[in-house]
């Protein structure tokens, strides 16, 4: 009976350190400014979305090489409003490996979609002036490296006799699959507006 309590609780344990930790912004998600700031108009939203993989401290060097979305890879805009503006800062302030912050439904569902074309293109059209976000996650393979040691080199003396080794080592590549997300706040000022951007 002791054994079986005392794994109950490591599994209590267990379970609590692999929870996710849920928020939602507390700000009043206004339906009626949201579709009006997603309105018709003249203006245009292109661009390029691609990614660059992390290097061992999870930074994007500035010189490695790019990865192109891939064809029909969904690029999501969102109208930025003061609920908008609370999730974006909540999403910087508290997202980690153990807490995710999400929208609620109904808000999510203010946005339009667009897809990525063979080089990663994507275009929003018929827009108004204003503040606008823009987010994918960018799918690629990519490329690593470890070394490992394949053998050991002796280095004798003049008389034969055995001195010292040395381990010798080989380097060797494999591919795995990664996603980054990539964003970009965009703003129209003019109605008509061609906006050119980089994801």
């Amino acid at each position: 009976m002791k054994k079986l309590f005392t794994l109950f609780i490591l599994m209590i344990v267990f379970a609590s350190s692999k929870a996710q930790n849920t928020y939602y912004p507390q700000v009043f998600f206004d339906k009626k400014l949201a579709r009006d700031m997603l309105g018709f108009g003249n203006s245009t939203i292109e661009g390029v979305a691609s990614t660059k993989q992390k290097n061992n401290w999870g930074i994007k060097p500035l010189l490695g090489e790019k990865h192109y979305a891939p064809k029909g890879t969904v690029v999501m805009l969102f109208p930025v409003t003061p609920y908008f503006e609370e999730f974006y800062d909540m999403r910087k302030k508290y997202e980690n490996k153990k807490t995710t912050v999400y929208m609620s439904e109904e808000a999510f569902k203010y946005r339009v979609e667009a897809l990525t074309d063979d080089h990663g293109r994507f275009k929003f059209e018929k827009l108004k002036p204003g503040k606008y976000y823009l987010e994918t996650i960018v799918n690629f393979t990519a490329t690593a490296s470890y070394q490992q040691q394949t053998g050991t080199s002796n280095a004798y003396n003049g008389y034969g006799a055995y001195l010292y080794s040395t381990p010798i080592y080989s380097t060797f590549f494999y591919g795995y699959s990664a996603a980054n997300r990539e964003s970009k706040f965009v703003e129209i000022k003019q109605d008509g507006e061609l906006k050119e951007i980089k994801l």
